[in-house]
């Protein structure tokens, strides 16, 4: 399945990300993440990472504030290749509470990237 959005044709290796003080502004949703009405979706980085077997892998990591059951933030990477038929979506890391800014500053210290698969 080929998403045309998820891969921008930008040049190999090029790494987008926001930056450490200016504040993101939440999306409505993002594919690969279940949220509900009173969410906040971050996009905070998004880079091409490729792992064992799958060369084209494209990594968006978000900050979700959930607000259903209390309020959390989670970190999620959603994973999208060309050469696969699904996304991979891992949960990160959970925070008491909104943390945009400690979910940021994990992330820009690049603590996201360790383990992933598809």
């Amino acid at each position: 399945m080929h998403i045309p959005a998820a891969f921008p044709l930008n040049p190999p290796s090029t790494v987008t990300q926001a930056e450490e003080d200016s504040p993101t502004l939440p999306l409505g949703t993002s594919p690969g993440i279940s949220s509900r009405p009173g969410d906040a979706v971050h996009l905070l980085r998004e880079e091409r990472m490729p792992l064992a077997g799958v060369p084209d892998c494209v990594a968006r990591t978000y900050a979700v504030v959930h607000r259903r059951h209390g309020v959390y933030t989670h970190i999620y990477t959603v994973l999208e290749s060309r050469q696969q038929a699904r996304r991979i979506t891992h949960l990160r890391r959970v925070l008491d509470g909104e943390q945009l800014a400690a979910a940021r500053a994990w992330v820009l210290a690049g603590r996201h990237l360790g383990r992933l698969a598809f």
